[in-house]
């Protein structure tokens, strides 16, 4: 991808603007029109034009999450978890991006002094802690994720590593955070736990209805199968049936899988609650403070909740500059089997987190179409930025071998999520 490390500086000194309709050279002969204008940004005829191209076959969605635009890797051994409430002192890494547990950030680290620091610290813990920014910008937030080394290798005085995320965790500010170079600091954190939610209703079967007619499960399958049992046993009780659902895990993540199929496949989104808070948080449009919001909440349950609350309101994607519309809600499809946003990293270190739609508007492409460095093996990629302010917006993505023929990734410090209805507030 782009080679800079930053967003003001994304232009290379060989590329020039393009304004309306442009055209954009393959390794055929044929061109194809492309631009971005207050409608989708294809006509009917330029859509077959790039869809009929005698290609069948789907992209695989396993390959973004290998990265395998990083080049090939040694594999690091060991799985790390600490206990609940433990106290470590560890590198930092303060990043505009956000990974939660189970998610992989890519790293490229060129600078000297990041790297001497990072692989003198790899020698004795492959273990760091992921964070970001406040709600303010200025600070940085009091909640992170651990992240493990599983994958590493310094090439060219490079040095590239993969990390998965491991655990949540708070900064202790009473401790001293000390800045080393550029993006590593050392900083002392507490492993956050992850309470297990007991049923609201648990115990109160007799235990000879258990095996055959369960009330109280222990996983979503065994939810849905079970349901009519559930409701039958809460007509015994007081209280109507909801105020036992609004207390029970597994009833909103009923509520949530059956909510996210209107815009995503449930192929790929976890039903094991706390994994599909983290999935949420990663994934869905949500604005910087809402996901701050749900990275401090200390259960699956209460995430779960306000998920689903945020899950009611409708959202466009924006220009962060000047908010003229991008994309709509039911653009956004999956790319990669982690899901709809991912991180994503350039040659020169900069982390990207970025969100594939199918649909975009209001852009102008800038430069020719380039094979380095893609993140999507077998699609070329073309710079996209604001049409209004000339901000950049992310990256436009072609093949003529691959479906779909092409598609966006819109970067995250180029857009907003702006929330247009509330579900809740017009019923």
């Amino acid at each position: 991808m782009s080679n800079d490390s930053g967003d003001d500086n994304f232009q290379q000194n060989n590329e020039h603007d393009i304004e309306g309709n442009v055209e954009l050279q393959f390794e055929g002969d044929d061109t194809v029109p492309f631009g971005g204008d207050d409608t989708d940004f294809l006509s009917e005829s330029e859509t077959e034009d790039i869809t009929n191209t005698g290609s069948e076959v789907q992209f695989d969605t396993n390959l973004p999450t290998t990265h395998k635009y990083l080049g090939k890797l040694n594999n690091v051994s060991g799985y790390t978890l600490y206990d609940d409430g433990e106290v470590k002192t560890m590198l930092a890494i303060h990043t505009s991006t956000l990974v939660l547990p189970g998610f992989t950030l890519p790293l490229v680290m060129s600078s000297d002094m990041e790297k001497n620091v990072m692989q003198t610290y790899l020698a004795q813990s492959h273990v760091f802690a992921l964070v970001c920014a406040d709600e303010e910008g200025s600070r940085i937030y009091k909640y992170g994720v651990t992240m493990e080394v599983f994958e590493s290798f310094v090439k060219r005085e490079t040095l590239y590593l993969k990390a998965k995320g491991r655990q949540r965790c708070k900064i202790l500010s009473e401790r001293e955070v000390r800045p080393l170079t550029g993006r590593l600091q050392q900083l002392t954190v507490k492993i956050l736990a992850e309470p297990a939610i007991i049923s609201p209703i648990n115990d109160t079967q007799l235990l000879v209805l258990r095996k055959r007619r369960k009330c109280v499960v222990d996983n979503y399958e065994d939810f849905l199968k079970y349901y009519k049992y559930r409701r039958y046993h809460l007509a015994q009780f007081a209280h109507p049936a909801w105020v036992y659902d609004h207390n029970e895990l597994f009833y909103y993540v009923k509520l949530i899988l059956d909510g996210l199929s209107t815009f995503y496949l449930k192929d790929n989104i976890p039903s094991e609650p706390v994994s599909l808070s983290y999935w949420f948080i990663q994934n869905f449009e949500l604005t910087h403070e809402e996901r701050l919001k749900l990275m401090r909440l200390n259960t699956s349950l209460e995430r779960l909740r306000l998920e689903f609350k945020y899950l009611k309101m409708q959202r466009i994607i924006c220009c962060a500059t000047c908010k003229v519309d991008i994309a709509k809600q039911s653009d956004v499809f999956a790319m990669s089997k982690d899901g709809v946003q991912s991180n994503y990293c350039n040659p020169g270190g900069y982390v990207y987190e970025t969100v594939t739609v199918s649909k975009a508007k209001n852009f102008t492409l800038v430069g020719q179409p380039s094979k380095e460095f893609s993140w999507f093996p077998g699609y070329t990629w073309t710079i996209m930025q604001c049409k209004l302010c000339q901000v950049h917006l992310g990256w436009m993505f072609t093949s003529k071998l691959l479906q779909p023929p092409f598609f966006y990734g819109l970067a995250r410090s180029g857009f907003d999520i702006q929330i247009v209805a509330n579900e809740e507030s017009s019923e």
